[in-house]
Order: C-alpha cells, then sequence, then structure tokens
C-alpha cells in the first residue's frame, strides 16, 4: 500500500469479482475500479501475474516500479522528480482508460514490450478528439518502451487500438473515404508524435538514426476536428529532430488482455464484429447488451457496425500503412 497512497489511486473506488481469465480459467478474486465492466475484470485475471487475489492498484504499481527503477539506474530518468512525473502519467492512462503496456510487462516477461493507446478512451465530451492529450500519450509510451529496452532497443512498438469504436463515435462506415481519412490522420499522427519524442530522446542521450522524411502527405481533413492539423504538426515536429534514437517506433500488433483492460473492443485497425456482445445480466443468465462501439453510434449501429466486406480492411490497412 505504501506505493499507493498519496498518489491518483486514493480517489478510486474499487469492487470486487471472482472471475477467470476465460471460461475455462479457475476464478480468482480481482478488485477493479467500480464502474469497469465484466469483460476489464477477466483482462486483469489475465494480466495479474500468479492465481491468488489481485487489486489493480498493486498490479500496476508492480510494473511501474520496475519501469521508473530501470529508468533511474540506467540514467534515462535524471531525477527522482522525473521518475515520479512518468508514474503519475502512467497511472492516469491506466485509470483514464487510454493506455498501457502490453501483458509482457505487466507478467515481467523478458519479451519484446508493446504498449497500446486506446483511441476512443481519448474523445472529449464535446464530441472533439483529445489530440493533444493522445501526442503526450503516444510520448509515454515511446519514454517507456525506451526504458524497457535498457536505452539500446532499435524498434519499438508503440500502437492503438479500437479504430472502428473512434469511427463509430463520428457515425463513419468502415471502409468509406472518410475512415480512410481518420485512419490515415491517427496514423499518421502516431508516427509523427512517436518520432517526435524518439527526437527529444535522442538529444538527451544521443541520436542512433537519421531522420527519415518517408512519409506521404497526411490528409489534409477529416471528420474528426482538428485531428488533420495535428497530424501535420506532428510529422513536422519528426522532421525537425536532428537524429532519432530509433529506427521505428510504431508498430500495430495482435491484441492480449489489456485491450480488452483499456475497453478498446478491436485491435489496431480491425473493423467492429458487430453491435451487440455476449454478457451477463445481475443474475448471471447471458445476454446480448450493445457494445460500446454501438452505444457511441446511437441509432446508427445496426448499419455502421455489421461487418464489412475484405475489400474495406483492405482499403483502410492503404490508408494507414504508409505512415506506420
Amino acid at each position: 500500500m505504501a506505493g499507493i497512497l498519496g498518489t491518483i489511486w486514493d480517489g478510486v473506488a474499487l469492487r470486487r469479482e471472482r472471475v477467470g481469465a476465460d471460461p475455462d480459467a479457475p476464478p480468482r478474486s480481482v478488485a477493479l475500479p467500480a464502474a469497469w465492466e465484466e469483460g476489464a475484470a477477466a483482462a486483469l485475471a489475465a494480466l495479474a501475474p500468479g492465481s491468488g487475489p489481485a487489486a489493480l492498484p498493486t498490479v500496476a504499481e508492480g510494473w511501474i516500479r520496475r519501469i521508473t527503477t530501470r529508468g533511474r539506474r540506467l540514467g534515462l530518468l535524471d531525477s527522482p522528480e522525473e521518475a515520479d512525473a512518468l508514474a503519475d502519467r502512467l497511472r492516469a492512462l491506466l485509470i483514464s482508460r487510454r493506455g498501457a503496456p502490453g501483458i509482457e510487462v505487466w507478467r515481467d516477461r523478458k519479451e519484446d514490450s508493446r504498449f497500446v493507446l486506446n483511441l476512443p478512451a481519448f474523445l472529449e465530451a464535446d464530441g472533439g478528439f483529445d489530440a493533444a492529450g493522445y501526442v503526450a500519450a503516444v510520448a509515454t509510451g515511446v519514454q517507456v518502451l525506451d526504458i524497457l529496452g535498457q536505452g539500446r532497443a532499435s524498434r519499438l512498438r508503440v500502437g492503438f487500438a479500437d479504430l472502428a469504436g473512434l469511427l463509430a463515435a463520428f457515425r463513419l462506415p468502415y471502409g468509406g473515404e472518410e475512415a480512410q481519412a481518420v485512419a490515415a490522420a491517427i496514423a499518421a499522427l502516431t508516427q509523427g508524435a512517436a518520432e517526435a519524442e524518439s527526437g527529444r530522446l535522442a538529444a538527451r542521450h544521443g541520436a542512433l538514426h537519421p531522420v527519415a522524411l518517408i512519409w506521404p502527405e497526411p490528409p489534409a481533413e477529416t471528420a474528426v476536428p482538428g485531428l488533420a492539423a495535428a497530424a501535420r504538426a506532428a510529422l513536422d515536429a519528426a522532421a525537425a529532430s536532428p537524429g532519432l534514437r530509433h529506427q521505428g517506433c510504431v508498430a500495430l500488433a495482435p491484441a492480449d488482455a489489456v485491450e480488452a483492460l483499456l475497453g478498446a473492443e478491436t485491435a489496431g485497425l480491425a473493423p467492429a464484429s458487430g453491435p451487440l456482445v455476449p454478457s451477463r445480466d445481475e443474475v448471471g443468465r447471458y445476454v446480448l447488451r450493445p457494445t460500446r462501439a454501438a452505444e457511441r453510434a446511437g441509432e446508427d449501429a445496426p448499419n455502421l457496425l455489421m461487418p464489412p466486406p475484405p475489400e474495406s480492411r483492405a482499403a483502410m490497412e492503404a490508408a494507414a500503412m504508409p505512415f506506420l
């Protein structure tokens, strides 16, 4: 508890649930924010090391402490204050369900680490997209992965999830021209923000790679207010770097339990699988409920969220991949 007292966790109400990581796994007791849904509880059961009781604050503080301790030991975090600031940013991203590292970090596995950002969590109450917050979150992901790679990793794996959920909020059909423009702009924003942070780290610790200006022009406008301008600004910031710390910073990867913990319903560029999802009601019966994407899409959900044809996925990948 010593690492939790006095942090943002102090104000978070938790609920307890007994749940398995999957339907065939033995249940374990987990504690997570009271408003988080059943799927997040199962995800925490999968992410937490061991098989005993697990509380989200305690489990998260374990990997947060490992990251900041390693950063200080390697000289990648210059002071205790910088380490504390990074820890605070990681807590805030997790509690807001905006971002977190992959399962390999939670379980302290000796594998290449990744950091995933949940796109719908950056939606604002007025219907906009918090591009500045997203840029800051990408930068945090780059810094975390650089530390986990001992400051020597040439390629990092910062990625995003649930583009389909973001599109649903703006009532954009998956695979359409407007959706393709949003996908390209999100990819450009992610790449630009990541390389700009790599440039800042290079300025502190030494450049290892040159800046390579190989991106196409990002969309001039999108249906998401401010997104196109933010993407252009991020790419310009990256281009202004004198050098980079990493050869690559962005990679989309298959989902693991972290996406479910964050509330992301799809991985990367994947389309929605439909407007309904099985769930349990208050007496334990299985029922169909609207997905979070369906709730955002409102009455348009049945048409917007039906599985699209394969060519729609191909069109989305063609729009986004030049920036990734």
